[in-house]
């Protein structure tokens, strides 16, 4: 008797079309890794367009705060200075008195024509000192409107030194502080020009140009076709 042949095991998960394995744990969190960090890499190397789309969302988002963030240090910075209006300027340490040759008429003037007013003395020299120092910063990056006010900060701070300061040091005073508003004009008023842009156009006359035609000029034909006789050996040849 023939022996039963014995059942072949089942080799179906040993082809090679079969189902590819999953990665499943740790491998497939280093897989997810990888695949982050090369769009990483895709958007640093070929630029914003071929950047992954949550790679955008997140730069933008962070743009955003750090922005935020900035405007937030700025505006709090602006309010504590405005709280600490006048600011204290170093009169005390001013072995020149140049300084104090300008300030000391404004404070004065300030002091008594704001009687009777809502404003007092102190807001309005604060006011004086923030307008000055924002025209002159605005001014050095070009503000039009910025220069317009610093001109006129320093012409207001030259006649309230004038109309304070007593004789005979009434003179002396105003020229200091017309050379110091000067100085200080150099850099809110940086990069001003006063004479004004010339163009000068240059019209040259056009010169039509040159138009080139192919023609082909043949001999005139000739008005009559010559004819010619039969050969007659009888008759002698004319020449």
């Amino acid at each position: 008797m023939s022996s039963i042949p014995r059942p072949r095991p089942n080799t179906d998960d040993l082809r090679p079309n079969g189902p590819a394995p999953t990665a499943t744990g740790p491998g497939r969190a280093r897989d997810w890794g990888r695949a982050r960090l090369h769009e990483i890499d895709t958007g640093f190397t070929h630029g914003w367009t071929m950047t992954a789309g949550w790679l955008r969302i997140a730069s933008v988002v962070g743009i955003a705060l750090f922005a935020l963030l900035i405007v937030y240090a700025i505006g709090a910075a602006a309010l504590d200075a405005g709280r600490a209006l006048p600011w204290p300027l170093p009169i005390d340490h001013d072995p020149t008195g140049l300084l104090a040759t300008i300030d000391q008429p404004v404070r004065h003037y300030l002091a008594t024509h704001t009687a009777g007013l809502p404003i007092t003395a102190t807001v309005a020299y604060g006011t004086w000192q923030a307008v000055g120092a924002a025209s002159l910063v605005l001014g050095y990056f070009r503000s039009s409107g910025a220069r317009l006010t610093w001109i006129l900060w320093v012409g207001s701070t030259i006649a309230m030194v004038w109309s304070t300061t007593p004789e005979p040091g009434r003179t002396v005073a105003t020229a200091i502080t017309a050379a110091a508003g000067s100085a200080l004009s150099l850099l809110a008023l940086h990069g001003l020009s006063l004479l004004p842009d010339i163009n000068i156009d240059v019209h040259a006359p056009t010169q039509p140009a040159p138009q080139v035609h192919a023609e082909i000029h043949l001999p005139p034909a000739e008005t009559q076709t010559p004819t010619y006789k039969p050969f007659d050996p009888q008759k002698p040849s004319q020449n």
